[in-house]
């Protein structure tokens, strides 16, 4: 009998496990916990749960209150949270309790593995409820209730701050309080060209725009990267669907029909970021590749595929081969672009522009040919300027005795002139310098006709062209892969210091060379430059184009590189779509095409774009990663909402416009901000949106508001980019983003990076935002200017302090705030009490 006992307890015990054990091992520990054995932990086999890992074992059998695996799903270890993206359900929890007190039963010979199935690649179900329903049923669940409707006021603020990113006029903020009609004021807001200008800037930080890339010693403009935000903004003002949307940024050239109308959107890669000579061509052009990977993958399907360049990736379902799949579409396009001019101007323009390129190369080569001649000259009189000869060049004596004369100039070769200054010493170093010299141009010599007969033929190389007409093999280096023969330390210091650097004793540079020349030199450079000048003024204005992306005239499939290394390289690997989203082949051409309809068709770019709308109003999404539905990202806070947003978006022809609206007059959007106890207690970060979000102002929306309120705000639309200078009133999205140097006022208040694609924006709260409202200049002006408006408002001091409420707050002073605001005019003046309302977190804050 206690045989049988036992029996059924392991066969019962076993079924407990393969029911409701195995499935949470497997979709929510084996990622980390199976082969790749996080911590040293593995979950996929009972020894490997009983050794444990780095903290000791896992379980101790019998006792799950002592087992460290329960201490971490429970959260209640000190430093263990696991899983760490989102918490294992009560019910999983539980299992997982019983199964150690019971005995931790596992069959026999049985080991877990996870199949790292990813939730998100299931395909949408059709649509049905509400957003209402499904928030209301997550809080059921969890015992809570959504909180009441925000006051008008409340609602008015947030509407303009979420679609326009500018506060409304006195006159619109009264229109809206009296009739109340939320989804009158929406519609208005959405058909606004504002709206365009807010939401535009939201997917910018997503495509990483950036308007210049560091090519050399300083960063380099692109001249027309503006185009691509104004295209953004104009797509999101005229609705174009999201499908649409993305196949636009990725393949608009590929596209059937005239397209004319969304090739802008290829400077979603067309502007970079292009990595130039940084470092060698493959590692730079992978580079490159790299980046496209990150910013489709992430930026459209939310997975983070870029993981996989080096070996397969540790959590998802993407392999190497998969990175390099799609690294070939890359590698078969190119960068093109495409000018917005008839073509008999744009090719009047190019020829115009080659022939004084042509010239100014002339020019180049002239002088520095002079340059050279001048610098040999000087090196044959050595010896005389050494000994300080009257009657030589007066500019190269001056520099030789200052070179003289440096203490840390000990030069080898002048020790012998140093100790005894002889007329014979002179001339020994003089021949030992001109002995170099000339070794060095045989040197040279002798390495170019290496190079040339070493270095494979450019005509047989793969050719890519960047922007600027960087040729990546013929402009990087070229022959760098040619071993050259050099000089000696000792002897290259020598001609350095005399003839090669820029600064050597021998060595002039541009006016110091013309002033020497005579004769038919000085006449031949004057006449080069006098053609110059002429062929500039002759030249035609310069078209505007879309910097863009175009298919390659070699489409090739890469090889995978081995560890990520460009020069190591492993099989071929045929372009197709990743595998666990269908693995679709990716041809003809460069396949961007059938990428960009693979990724518009995935239901996974529907979750992934609702989400980031979702999160761009809350100021959270529903899956708090939003660039990593992965298994590493977090699980939605309420899955059957993101389903039913994703479905209403498809089903709905994929408008944006259309989905925002549907959230914005939903009842969810509309509660109030206030806490309640109960919903503190069960969900603090308010995941299930029982109420609206606090959030602050980001830095644009801050500085656009502060130039509406005060009257000075430029709503001129589109145009080339400016610095953010005190004196530009247009709005924050039309100020020049650098790459590599962001401003340091928006940076301040969380603008982000542009060299990286931006999931979230992070909100700080650090002393020099506020120490910037006391002191900058730009806000001490714009008090001034809302003094100014503020006094035409009114006869007294309670009608201008009432009038600033409205401007500013939308709402009228209490007593005691127009009691403060006198006492404070009696003593300070108006533009100091407009600098301190403008700072104000009421201002800067929507509830």
């Amino acid at each position: 009998m206690k045989f049988w006992f036992l029996l059924s307890a392991a066969v019962f015990g076993n079924d407990f496990f393969e029911a409701r054990v195995r499935p949470v091992l497997v979709e929510r520990c084996a990622a980390c916990h199976g082969e790749t054995a996080a911590s040293g932990l593995r979950l996929d086999s009972r020894a490997g749960v009983l050794k444990g890992g780095k903290r000791g074992p896992a379980a101790v059998v019998g006792d799950p209150a002592a087992s460290l695996l329960l201490q971490a799903v429970r959260r209640t270890h000190t430093t263990l949270k696991m899983p760490p993206a989102a918490p294992l359900a009560p019910a999983e929890i539980a299992a997982l309790e019983t199964w150690v007190r019971d005995g931790l039963a596992w069959p026999e010979g049985r080991v877990v593995t996870s199949t790292r199935k990813l939730w998100a690649t299931e395909p949408l179900r059709a649509a049905a409820g509400s957003i209402d329903s499904h928030v209301r049923a997550g809080l059921a669940s969890k015992g809570l209730k959504a909180n009441p409707k925000a006051d008008r006021r409340t609602l008015l603020r947030r509407f303009y701050a979420d679609l326009a990113g500018v506060p409304p006029t006195p006159a619109e903020a009264a229109a809206f309080l009296a009739s109340g009609d939320a989804a009158g004021l929406v519609d208005s807001l959405l058909a606004s060209p504002r709206f365009g200008e807010r939401w535009g800037r939201h997917w910018l930080d997503v495509a990483r725009f950036g308007e210049d890339d560091f090519s050399g010693t300083a960063p380099r403009p692109y001249p027309n990267a503006w185009r691509y935000r104004d295209w953004v903004i104009q797509q999101f003002n005229r609705d174009l669907p999201y499908d649409m949307f993305v196949k636009a940024q990725i393949a608009a050239d590929l596209l059937p029909g005239n397209t004319s109308d969304l090739v802008g959107g290829l400077g979603l890669f067309g502007i970079g970021p292009w990595y130039y000579g940084i470092t060698q061509p493959p590692q730079a052009r992978a580079d490159e590749r790299h980046d496209r990977i990150d910013m489709v993958t992430r930026g459209f399907l939310g997975l983070t595929a870029a993981c996989a360049r080096c070996h397969d990736h540790k959590y998802d379902p993407i392999s190497q081969k998969d990175y390099y799949a799609l690294a070939g579409v890359f590698a078969s396009s190119a960068y093109k672009e495409y000018p917005l001019a008839e073509p008999e101007k744009v090719a009047a323009y190019d020829a115009a522009q080659k022939h004084i390129q042509a010239l100014q190369k002339e020019i180049d080569q002239f002088v520095a040919a002079q340059r050279e001649q001048l610098a040999l000259i000087f090196a044959r009189q050595t010896a005389a300027f050494l000994q300080g000869v009257k009657g030589l060049d007066a500019d190269i004596a001056k520099k030789m005795k200052e070179y003289l004369a440096k203490p840390e100039e000990d030069h080898p070769f002048l020790k012998a002139w140093t100790a005894a200054p002889t007329a014979e010493n002179a001339r020994t170093f003089q021949e030992t310098l001109l002995n170099v010299i000339e070794q060095k141009r045989a040197m040279d010599e002798e390495n170019r006709v290496a190079v040339i007969r070493g270095t494979v033929p450019l005509a047989k190389r793969r050719k890519t062209i960047l922007p600027f007409n960087y040729d990546s093999e013929a402009d990087f280096n070229p022959g760098s892969e040619v071993v050259t023969k050099s000089l000696d330390r000792e002897r290259y210091q020598l001609w350095q210091k005399f003839i090669g650097r820029t600064d050597a004793v021998f060595r002039l540079e541009g006016a110091a060379v013309e002033s020497r020349l005579t004769g038919e030199y000085k006449k031949h450079l004057a006449g080069l430059r006098e053609e110059l000048e002429r062929a500039k003024k002759a030249s035609p204005e310069a078209y505007g184009y879309f910097h863009g992306m175009g298919e390659h005239e070699e489409p090739i499939d890469l090889p995978l590189n081995k560890r990520g290394n460009p020069t190591d390289l492993g099989e071929v690997i045929p372009r197709r779509f990743l595998d666990c989203l269908g693995g679709t082949e990716l041809r003809p051409g460069s396949g961007r095409l059938q990428l960009a309809e693979a990724i518009a068709a995935n239901p996974l770019a529907a979750r992934v774009m609702v989400n980031r709308i979702w999160g761009w109003l809350f100021g959270a999404g529903i899956v708090r990663t939003p660039s990593n539905f992965g298994l590493m990202g977090e699980r939605p806070g309420n899955r059957e909402l993101l389903e039913y947003l994703a479905a209403r978006f498809r089903a709905g022809g994929f408008s944006m416009k259309a989905l925002i609206r549907e959230i914005v007059l939903s009842e969810t959007y509309q509660a109030s901000s206030a806490a309640t106890t109960d919903g503190l207690r069960v969900d603090p970060d308010n995941r299930l949106f029982w109420r609206a979000n606090r959030k602050r102002l980001d830095a644009e929306a801050i500085r656009d508001s502060i130039l509406a309120v005060s009257g000075e705000l430029d709503g001129r639309m589109g145009g080339e980019s400016a610095e953010l200078a005190d004196g530009n009133l247009r709005r924050t999205v039309y100020v020049r983003v650098g790459r590599y140097q962001q401003n340091e006022t928006l940076a301040l208040f969380d603008f982000p990076s542009s060299s990286i694609h931006v999931e979230q924006r992070g909100v700080t709260n650090v002393p020099l935002q506020k120490l910037f409202f006391l002191n900058s200049v730009f806000l001490r002006w714009r008090a001034e200017a809302l003094a100014q408006r503020v006094e035409c408002m009114g006869v007294t001091d309670t009608e201008r302090i009432g009038a600033a409420y409205q401007l500013l707050l939308q709402r009228a002073p209490s007593e005691r705030e127009l009691e403060a605001g006198r006492r404070f005019l009696r003593e300070g003046d108006w533009a100091q009490y407009a600098q301190v309302l403008l700072s104000a977190n009421e201002f800067l804050y929507v509830d």
